[in-house]
Order: C-alpha cells, then structure tokens, then sequence
C-alpha cells in the first residue's frame, strides 16, 4: 500500500492535493497530513489501430487490471480475438510481465483469475527482457502484439531480426502436418502461422485482420470457416490445406536461405 506523509502548503504549482470545502477550516497551511492510495485509477491503453471497445469489454478490462495490480506485476496486457471478435472468441488473452516467472505464479494468477470472474483465460506470465528479444525475433509475438490494450504504454522495437533457428522452431509443427492428422482447427492455426512467417520475412504488416483476410482468400469463405470451428472436414480438403501447407514452407525456407 502506497502512503505518505506531507506538509500542508499554500499556492503550490505541483503535486497538488486539493482539501475539500467542507473541511477546508479544519485543516490549515503547516499542518501535517498522511496521504494513502485507496484505488488505482486505471488507464486503457489502446495499441495505435485498434478501435475503442465496447462499455461492457472496457469495464471487464479494468476490473481485470485492477485485480492483477497487486500481483507484483510490472505490465498487463489483453490481446487476441477478445479484442478483434464480437462475440466469436474462447477466452480472454492476458500476457503479464514479470521479474521473474515461474510455472508455480503462473498457475497461481491462472487459479485467482477463474476464481474472481468465472470466465475463460488464456495466460502467460513472461520476463520483461525475453518479450522485448521476441518482439524483434517472433514474427507470432510481434503479430499479437500488433492488438493489444495495456495497463501501461508500450513502444514495440521497430527493429526486425531474422533469427534462422527461430523460425526453424516455429515451422516444426507445420511440417508435422505433412504427415499428421490432427483437428482441422490446427490447420487453421498453422496456416495462419505461416502467412504470419511469411509476412514477416517479407517485412509486411502483421495485423491480424489481414492475416485472416489472405487465409480466407486461399481457402474461400466455406473451407475457412470450417476449419476455424474446428469442424470434420474431408479428406480432399486435407489433401488441399497440405499442399498449401508445402506451398508455404518452401516459400519460407527459399525466403531463409535467400536472405
């Protein structure tokens, strides 16, 4: 808890503290008084494109910084589609910056989360060094942080850094796709992953929407909602996501080795 004490003054340009009327005879210039923080005014700050939310969501995100703001955590961030989608979203997206983190602080904010808003939340507790690199090297960090609403202004790095063994690390799972079957809603996500490389090796924009509006122009309306509520789909459509699925990583490998 934040308190201090402080001489009562006259006239004074800065750190005003202003007494109210009906007390302003009890409490004269010299006297001395304790000042004490009850509530910390919360401030949303919106990253540059987002538009303004909705009263409801604002509301949900001030509660929620509010209630993490005595968790011994430097910044707090909302992103994902809670942000981008009315409703079509699974759970709230939060990134918490932290001196230290550990899995044992992670689950514990995880469990204090569920326990006071009885929602959905996906967390991730992260130090403030190892963000900064991944905004230069992660072409998926620098995509979600491309929306985010904070509790804290932030400048992300302009610099961009082509670190070849992260994205080798990225491509793994596309690649296992290759020759895996798994849910049609991790075709999705790969997908998008890959135009996210791509766009990032390309020095192009990495916002959300337009890496949903390319995906959405390869697959058409039908197949791209299908997959993205991880709906059945058929073994031609399979067939068709993983030829695009090579397509890409031979676009990304040659854009590697290329420079």
């Amino acid at each position: 808890m934040i308190k201090f004490e402080k001489h009562v003054s006259k006239g004074s340009k800065f750190n005003q503290i202003y007494i109210p009327k009906n007390i302003e005879n009890l409490i004269e210039v010299g006297d001395k008084v304790e000042v004490k923080l009850i509530e910390k005014h919360t401030k949303l700050n919106y990253s540059k494109d987002l538009k303004k939310l909705s009263e409801f969501k604002e509301n949900l995100i001030k509660n929620i910084f509010s209630f993490l703001s005595n968790s011994n955590i430097k910044q707090i961030f909302i992103v994902g589609s809670f942000l981008t989608e009315k409703i079509n979203y699974n759970d709230i997206d939060i990134v918490l910056i932290s001196e230290k983190t550990n899995n044992k602080l992670e689950h514990s904010i995880y469990e204090k989360l569920i326990e006071k808003f009885n929602l959905k939340f996906h967390l991730l507790v992260i130090e403030e060094k190892q963000l900064i690199n991944l905004l230069k090297i992660c072409p998926l960090t620098k995509s979600m942080f491309n929306t985010f609403i904070s509790n804290k202004k932030l400048n992300i790095p302009i610099e961009r850094i082509i670190d070849k063994n992260h994205i080798k690390f990225l491509l793994m799972m596309p690649y296992d796709l290759l020759e895996i079957r798994l849910s049609s809603r991790n075709f999705f996500n790969n997908l998008r992953r890959l135009i996210t490389i791509e766009r990032f090796l390309k020095n192009k924009n990495l916002n959300t929407k337009e890496i949903n509006q390319e995906l959405k122009h390869l697959l058409k309306d039908i197949l791209y909602t299908r997959i993205k509520n991880n709906e059945e789909i058929e073994s031609n459509s399979i067939k068709f996501l993983r030829e695009i699925i090579k397509s890409k990583l031979n676009t990304i490998e040659n854009l590697i080795k290329n420079g």
